[in-house]
């Protein structure tokens, strides 16, 4: 029920309106009756309004100075007046957009009652969109700290301009002393658990001081953001805290971490090569399985092939490799030669970085399911390649094989991976705790890959076939069942019951309960 509130200084009328209208068929209750606009403000000061129907001519305070007020101290309440013929362009004149509506007198039920119905439909709509607004500022709490996460990440990695950084700074209370800035990567390994990680997490936080944040990157790394007054105070602190986390990790018995310190930055626009150079320097000890702390300036001084450059030219390789372009993919694997041939290096060191190339290709032959001929097994094992020569004939003849076979089953395999993926769905679209992650398990594939198969074979996204099979769900258990709509909202995987309706209603244009009066129309 919406309160509404009637004022005129003609008791006729008062009774009249208040005696003719079926208030409560029309989703609104006459809170009170007043004579003139004072007693209407005095009783809105103490009592919540949604409606305040005026005449204009009234003792004391008129409907146009009411309407002002209300306007001035209730922005968010309805005013309509009451107007004859003579002072109807007046009134309009006067007030403007400030009224709803202008009612012209004498108007009988059956208006008011029509005037009603379109109050009621615009102010449910108002309250609909508030309590969304609502429920959107709830989840922003919840997801605060992650979105604070992402902003970090975001910043260290050089993704946010000048002005959207200052913004977000402001916004997300991150303490910016504007002095000195480092970056420090911590990488853990995989074979750690879960209980694991979190106790290394949180021994790292003690470490740090006001301003200095730790958050993951993609890779899961842990990231630690430093800020001193010195270069070389704030060079200390951040090795050694990483030579305590070192020590910290051994305590635990687990595979070895790698860490790498980027370089000290004077200013937060540099702060992405700080990173770079972190990511850089952990790779490289990561790469080499080197069991020390590495900073960018050491491994610069090492003046050997960089592992940056060379990641760089292998992960290329491999995103034409799935791009599907044949002469691309011959050219990316050539510009590896030739960067190798451009430094001179050892046969142990030509060894490990063909090694590492043949890797490149071994792996994504598994993650796309490539499997060769008994005849094809010496491309698994090639032997020793301690020359250019003999590499880029091995590898130039493996990417021939790699690019025929991907021809021959692109279209088998994302048939049979989307149908075995909806199945799954249909198997499990009940769990609310089923998820992306989960059906890429189940079907061998990493979260991007089954993305970009799934949307291709399917014209939908993971989370909106999942939507369309809940909700397809939910309407035939609301047609043969007398389950209530949250005892439907668990069955179908919505663990909260509101998001369910609101879920069911977009798809639908209807909500559950009216999903189901439909039924019987």
């Amino acid at each position: 029920m919406y309160k509404l509130i009637f004022v005129d200084d003609e008791a006729i009328v008062r009774d009249g309106i208040s005696s003719c209208i079926p208030w409560g068929q029309n989703s609104f209750k006459l809170a009170g009756l007043f004579e003139h606009g004072l007693q209407a403000l005095d009783y809105m000061e103490k009592n919540h309004v949604d409606v305040v129907i005026s005449d204009i001519n009234m003792p004391r305070m008129d409907g146009l100075v009411l309407s002002r007020k209300i306007e001035e101290k209730y922005p968010d309440v309805m005013v309509l007046l009451l107007t004859g013929y003579d002072e109807f362009e007046y009134a309009q004149e006067a007030v403007k957009s400030k009224v709803r509506e202008f009612l012209l007198k004498p108007i009988t039920a059956d208006e008011l009652s029509s005037v009603l119905l379109r109050l009621k439909g615009e102010l449910d709509f108002l309250k609909e969109r508030k309590n969304q607004y609502e429920l959107m500022e709830d989840k922003l709490a919840m997801s605060f700290p992650l979105l604070k996460e992402r902003f970090l990440y975001r910043m260290v990695s050089g993704k946010l301009d000048v002005p959207t950084l200052e913004k977000r700074k402001k916004y997300f209370g991150w303490k910016d002393f504007g002095l000195f800035y480092q970056v420090s990567i911590i990488s853990i390994p995989g074979e750690w658990d879960e209980l694991d990680r979190i106790t290394i997490t949180e021994y790292i936080k003690t470490g740090l001081g006001d301003g200095e944040e730790l958050l993951s990157n993609r890779s899961e790394d842990l990231v630690i953001l430093f800020q001193g007054a010195h270069r070389g105070s704030l060079r200390q602190k951040s090795r050694t805290l990483a030579e305590n986390v070192y020590m910290y990790a051994s305590k635990l018995k687990k595979e070895q971490i790698s860490t790498g310190c980027g370089e000290v930055v004077d200013n937060l626009i540099l702060l992405p090569e700080s990173y770079r150079g972190a990511q850089n320097a952990v790779d490289y000890s990561r790469v080499l399985g080197l069991s020390q702390i590495l900073s960018i300036e050491e491994v610069r001084d090492r003046k050997k092939i960089s592992t940056e450059r060379y990641s760089e030219l292998t992960a290329g390789l491999t995103y034409q490799l799935k791009s599907g372009s044949r002469s691309l993919t011959i050219m990316a694997l050539e510009n590896i030669f030739s960067y190798l041939e451009k430094h001179l290096l050892s046969v142990i060191e030509v060894t490990f970085y063909f090694t590492r190339l043949h890797i490149t290709f071994l792996n994504f032959i598994q993650e796309m399911e490539l499997y060769f001929d008994n005849d094809d097994a010496s491309l698994y094992q090639p032997g020793n390649l301690e020359s250019m020569d003999q590499a880029r004939l091995f590898f130039s003849n493996l990417l021939d094989l790699i690019e025929d076979r991907i021809e021959e089953h692109r279209n088998d395999a994302v048939r049979s991976r989307i149908e075995k993926a909806k199945n799954i769905i249909a198997d499990k679209k009940g769990d609310s705790r089923f998820s992306l992650q989960e059906i890429c398990n189940d079907v061998f594939l990493s979260v991007s890959q089954f993305s970009l198969l799934f949307k291709e074979g399917t014209g939908k996204t993971f989370t909106e076939y999942l939507t369309m099979c809940r909700v397809e769900e939910a309407k035939k258990l609301l047609k043969t069942t007398d389950s209530k709509s949250y005892e439907i909202a668990e069955k179908t995987g919505f663990a909260d019951p509101r998001y369910f309706s609101i879920i069911f209603k977009k798809t639908t244009g209807m909500t559950p309960i009216e999903f189901r009066r439909s039924l019987g129309e």
